[in-house]
């Protein structure tokens, strides 16, 4: 379109000229010393615009002569270039079929053609480490810190991670040490460093980093919730074993609030120090968690207190029935905490309903260890039957109760703590 525009306009140009001319056609007269020349104006244009053409012409026809060696060796470039990453997806696809010694082989041969082969050869190295072959594993990490500049974050990274992986623990903390000193709160380093605080069990380093994490967003707020979970969790544990209880509170006061009102902490919590014989604290700790939000593993865990006033605790389980009434775990609560108190048939009736709403291998198994303490061996297997069954099925079984209680012969006096009717779901104490 423009070059119609450019041309129709040439042409108006030209008539508008040549009418000019041919009415006066003028003349340009160029005189030095004793000489003069004298021509008209549309041939002295004319001769212009043919001589401005032969000198760009020939500027053009120079220069490109000039420059012939610069672009031949740019097309060279780029055609190295080329090549390299056609090595590099070829490789990649042969390390993602498995093939990794044909891997090694065409990234190494296509980092050789080209002038930013750091790619090429960090996945060469994954390829060697797959095959076993660590010195060459570390000889492509060198090769690839010697390709250019700004390479060491990245073979860095790269080394770390292969080092983990192999369970070269120490010199993956040496490494990881560098990094963090050249590139402080990389998420990459962060990610890493997490996996190997994981890896050997150091549960105080990664508590330690949780903030880090957070900050860079290493990981979405699910997974860094769980994470922080299984690390605390892991860190109340052999503060439980250790008997500390004054560190544990100290650790859990220190924590974020946000960190205090994750169900997991929460749990990591109570169970360190029902473990330290504190059920009594505990259970308050839960209480608390579990109103401000419900969360079923808490309300499972609530269940396994040893607390010293059980009827105090079942109260309170019972007034959650009134949000919660055919919730399965707090049934099961309410079974355990029963049981503990001796009140057997309220007991077993809390337990058949939390099979009714959902079937679970322990609920079934809290229901036979009841039978056999009232002495009903029969309905007791008949309950751990089930419960096998749907343990190893992964699916529900029959979620009916066990069996219907035969009433006592008259003349004879039923069993202290014998079958009960089901418990009424509302509110109160045992």
């Amino acid at each position: 379109m423009k070059s119609l525009i450019v041309i129709f306009l040439v042409l108006i140009v030209s008539a508008v000229a040549t009418l000019m001319f041919m009415e006066e056609p003028g003349y340009v007269l160029f005189a030095y010393a004793d000489m003069s020349v004298q021509t008209t104006m549309a041939f002295f244009i004319i001769a212009l615009v043919v001589i401005l053409a032969v000198v760009y012409g020939l500027i053009r026809f120079l220069v490109g002569v000039f420059g012939l060696p610069g672009r031949m060796s740019e097309k060279r470039q780029q055609k190295k270039a080329v090549a390299c990453q056609r090595g590099l997806a070829l490789g990649l696809a042969e390390m993602t079929e498995g093939r990794y010694a044909k891997a090694e082989k065409l990234l190494v041969q296509s980092a050789k053609r080209g002038d930013s082969p750091m790619l090429n050869y960090l996945s060469a190295a994954r390829a060697a480490q797959m095959q076993g072959a660590y010195d060459r594993r570390d000889e492509y990490l060198r090769q690839a810190s010697q390709s250019g500049s700004n390479t060491e974050v990245a073979v860095g990274l790269t080394q770390a991670e292969l080092q983990i992986a192999h369970g070269e623990h120490a010199q993956a903390i040496s490494t990881l040490r560098h990094l963090n000193d050249v590139a402080p709160g990389n998420p990459q380093l962060l990610r890493l460093k997490a996996r190997l605080y994981q890896e050997v069990n150091d549960s105080e380093s990664l508590m330690a980093l949780m903030p880090d994490l957070r900050k860079a967003r290493a990981f979405d707020n699910p997974t860094l919730d769980k994470l922080e979970a299984d690390a605390f969790g892991a860190q109340t544990q052999e503060i439980a074993a250790a008997n500390e209880l004054g560190k544990l509170e100290g650790i859990w006061v220190n924590l974020p609030k946000v960190s205090r009102n994750n169900p997991g902490m929460v749990a990591a919590y109570a169970q360190a120090l029902s473990d330290m014989n504190e059920a009594d604290r505990a259970e308050a700790v839960l209480r608390a968690a579990i109103k401000q939000h419900w969360d079923e593993n808490l309300v499972r865990l609530y269940g396994k207190l040893a607390v010293n006033d059980v009827s105090r605790a079942i109260g309170y389980a019972e007034g959650w029935l009134r949000d919660h009434r055919r919730d399965a775990v707090l049934l099961l609560t309410l079974g355990r905490l029963c049981k503990q108190a001796k009140v057997w048939g309220k007991a077993r009736g809390y337990l058949e309903s939390s099979i009714s709403a959902k079937a679970s291998p322990e609920a079934y198994r809290e229901l036979g260890e009841l039978l056999d303490q009232v002495g009903e061996e029969k309905l007791a297997q008949d309950a751990y039957r089930k419960g096998l069954q749907l343990a190893v099925d992964g699916a529900e079984a029959d979620a009916a109760p066990v069996a219907v209680a035969q009433p006592a012969k008259k003349g004879k006096k039923a069993a202290k703590g014998g079958t009960a009717a089901l418990p009424s779901l509302s509110s109160g104490t045992a």
